[in-house]
């Protein structure tokens, strides 16, 4: 796998996941706009990279876009499928609170889906830009 495939799956998995937690709890907050947007600076995600990966989820049913998410991840290393997941946990905590559905949908994904180790994900947080 080349090195632009590799960041082309870590993109489409991170959007991907994005556009999941953001929904999730039936409100986008404009902390979880904000801190996308920090995201989207910190991995280098282009503009048109970040509204391509958006556009091929946004019709899709929940099921299908944690398919097609956990496909990208599943080519992805370890260490950013943590990032990913990290990236999710900031962003749910980023209005102050995380609502039961989206810690849900994190800990299916992380546990159920990619079988990752929650203290990984914990200190990857830490390595993570933080957003105020």
């Amino acid at each position: 796998m080349t090195i632009t495939e590799k960041k082309d799956n870590f993109i489409g998995g991170l959007v991907s996941l994005y556009h999941l937690l953001i929904n999730e709890d039936g409100v986008i907050d404009e902390k979880e706009v904000r801190i996308g947007e920090l995201m989207k600076k910190h991995e280098q995600i282009e503009d048109w990279q970040f509204k391509y990966y958006l556009q091929k989820v946004e019709y899709l049913k929940k099921e299908e876009i944690i398919r097609e998410c956990v496909k990208y991840l599943n080519k992805c290393d370890y260490e950013l499928k943590i990032k990913c997941i990290a990236w999710m946990a900031l962003i749910a905590n980023s209005d102050g609170f995380m609502a039961p559905e989206e810690w849900k949908l994190i800990y299916h994904i992380y546990n159920t889906e990619l079988s990752l180790n929650l203290s990984d994900i914990l200190e990857m947080q830490k390595q993570l830009p933080k957003f105020f």
